[in-house]
């Protein structure tokens, strides 16, 4: 099997999530670290655009988002599963939860403090990804957001109170969803200190945090950049006549995230399923390159 390389950097939170699914699973990866504002020479080319963290790389197959990273990684690796006892639905719904509610109420009360250390060149790139908004500003939203964190974390807490995981006595996706944004807490003292008042969250916390990442080395840029260009993708073509994007296969698509980051990227369609799209392109210096996006969070046009 070709090695699963994980384009991330130390502090990402998504990336977090990921990683502890590999603890989980116990997989051996490679990581290799990108940088946390543009430009990024050495993973947009596998991207064709996309700028987020985390991107998942097999070969000339390129996974971008966390929400179909998770999902490849299931696949190849299904036990032990993520979604014990059948929780599949409440596993998924708790992770869309965490990644577009509660994640967003822990940055503005992060940077309420951080933001005037935190450099110019952030700023003004976490501003583009926003369409043109003051990054800045995310401090004014810090009261509510405040209020709102601390009405997330006693959710959970009160869920903990009556068992050793959020869906019971295994660890699922559903967890290393949660644990995320308040790992991410844990960047600013002040901010991490709203959790640590939630004792049964907290020992929660602890023994997630304790779980490691699994077998990781690090893999220079260039040499992942290197396996991508003497790959081929392993994607066979898979698009469904049941699809309402009524799209064919080979049809020339954009795809672009619905939230933040609006990058499109372009190629011929390759995959569309209920959860999943993949177009194929041509880089002129990696050659034939697969990126996959999940659907939910997700647009997919014609160009």
């Amino acid at each position: 099997m070709a090695e699963v390389i994980l384009h991330q950097y130390v502090n990402s939170p998504f990336s977090e999530k990921i990683r502890k699914i590999f603890a989980l699973k116990k997989i051996s990866w490679r990581s290799v670290e990108q940088p946390t504002i543009m430009p990024k020479p050495k993973l947009i080319p596998l991207t064709g655009g996309y700028r987020r963290i985390p991107v998942m790389q097999i070969g000339a197959d390129v996974w971008c988002d966390s929400g179909i990273i998770l999902k490849k990684i299931e696949e190849m690796f299904p036990a032990p599963t993520i979604y014990p006892d059948g929780l599949e639905a409440a596993a998924d719904i708790m992770n869309q939860w965490a990644d577009r509610r509660m994640f967003w109420s822990t940055t503005p009360v992060i940077f309420e403090k951080l933001a005037a250390v935190v450099p110019k060149e952030f700023i003004e790139d976490r501003s583009k990804m926003m369409r043109g908004a003051n990054f800045a500003e995310i401090t004014l939203m810090a009261p509510d957001a405040r209020t709102q964190l601390r009405a997330f974390l006693d959710i959970l807490d009160r869920q903990l109170a009556r068992s050793t995981f959020l869906l019971g006595n295994s660890f699922s996706l559903a967890d290393a969803a949660c644990f995320h944004p308040v790992w991410f807490l844990r960047a600013e003292p002040t901010a991490f200190s709203h959790a640590q008042k939630f004792k049964h969250l907290m020992r929660w916390f602890e023994r997630i945090d304790a779980m490691g990442y699994g077998d990781v080395k690090p893999m220079e840029p260039d040499d992942a950049l290197k396996i991508a260009r003497e790959s081929s993708p392993a994607t066979a073509v898979d698009v469904q006549p049941s699809d309402p994007d009524t799209l064919a296969a080979g049809a020339m698509v954009s795809v672009t995230a619905d939230d933040y980051a609006f990058d499109p990227v372009a190629g011929r369609l390759v995959v569309s399923t209920i959860h999943e799209v993949a177009i194929e392109r041509e880089d002129r210096e990696l050659g034939k390159i697969v990126n996959h996006f999940p659907k939910i969070g997700f647009r997919l046009a014609s160009v």
